[in-house]
């Protein structure tokens, strides 16, 4: 049903940010998967997660847009009866779906670590935080469906006589319990990448870069904690289908941004032919238990990083032991004219 002719309707503006994201996303990911099944020929776990995180969000944007149809920035006096029973019934179900696409995203970031390096440590941190992400989930989701006594009243309209449930007030508790967790998730795999990448490989430009685009996580994280905010702030109950698309607008942003911090470490090889600049070494990653870390300024180290960078451009896809895992493809390094010192680095 058209709205657009209520009064103070707003819904138009989530149609448009729902289809860019879509758009964006579909880029991305596309290219990600492009690049690793036909480039660097690496497809794996990480790579699986992100196509299902990818389609999860698809459905959950075109489920925005189809709110929008029903009600969605619009205020709830204005919308038939019949019209308001559908819009319920979808946000039930969006609410479910945002649980587990958002545990996807998350879980595929976790699974692109092991690409970084392979540490005890680093590894029991990431099952720690893998079983937070699912006991978060399992609990929204058992939550959700459980609010009211009659599993059929999950999808009715908070308004509709005898019903027994929650309520909005306490429904919005749990979203916001949710939220909190999921900023604390954020947050630890914004910087857990980031100490790997800083304690494990030896600190350089390239280095510099690496971090920097590991760090537009921070939007992921920025847009998990306005929706919070405006969770705590919006009174929803006072009209739910005027207020939604504030919350469903960053609710969208956070999670599709959180699928391009998946696929941006991906994306490195197509980066690097856009950006002019002679060819750079194999982005290995070495473990310190096997590698040690070269010091500037001696003539060995200098000639060892030379060999290594020749060893691993004659071997583009193979891994030099269990502890190393390559993260794009390497590039043949031509000799420097004025025999500068390379670094090695992931990216």
């Amino acid at each position: 049903m058209d709205f657009r002719g209520t009064p103070e309707y707003h819904g138009s503006i989530e149609v448009g940010l729902s289809s860019a994201l879509i758009g964006i996303s579909t880029i991305m990911c596309g290219l990600r998967v492009f690049i690793r099944l036909f480039i660097t020929k690496s497809f794996g776990l990480d790579d699986i997660l992100t196509v299902v995180s990818y389609l999860s969000l698809m459905v959950l944007s075109i489920m925005d847009i189809d709110a929008v149809e029903l009600g969605s920035g619009t205020h709830i006096y204005d919308i038939p009866e019949d019209i308001l029973r559908k819009f319920f019934e979808l946000l039930a179900i969006q609410s479910i779906l945002y649980f587990w696409a958002m545990a996807l995203v998350r879980f595929s970031i976790l699974a692109f670590i092991p690409r970084i390096v392979q540490d005890k440590t680093v590894s029991r941190v990431s099952w720690v935080v893998a079983t937070i992400i699912g006991a978060q989930t399992i609990s929204a989701t058992v939550y959700r469906l459980l609010e009211c006594k009659s599993f059929e009243d999950n999808f009715k309209s908070p308004a509709t006589p005898g019903l027994r449930c929650v309520g909005l007030v306490a429904h919005n508790g749990m979203m916001m319990g949710h939220g909190v967790v999921g900023i604390v998730v954020d947050v630890i795999l914004l910087l857990l990448p980031i100490w790997i990448i800083c304690t494990k490989m030896m600190w350089s430009k390239k280095t510099l870069r690496i971090v920097l685009v590991l760090s537009i996580g921070i939007f992921a994280v920025a847009t998990a904690i306005i929706r919070v905010v405006l969770l705590a702030v919006i009174n929803l109950p006072a009209d739910i289908t005027w207020k939604m698309p504030f919350l469903t607008i960053w609710s969208g942003l956070e999670a599709h941004v959180g699928l391009w911090c998946c696929c941006f470490p991906a994306l490195q090889p197509i980066l690097r032919t856009i950006v002019p600049g002679k060819s750079r070494a194999v982005s290995t990653i070495y473990n310190n238990s096997v590698h040690t870390r070269y010091r500037p300024g001696t003539q060995d180290n200098r000639s060892s990083t030379r060999k290594d960078h020749e060893m691993n451009a004659s071997r583009p896809y193979e891994m030099l032991n269990g502890s190393q895992r390559t993260i794009i493809l390497p590039e043949k390094i031509k000799e420097d004219t004025t025999g500068r010192d390379r670094d090695v680095s992931p990216v």
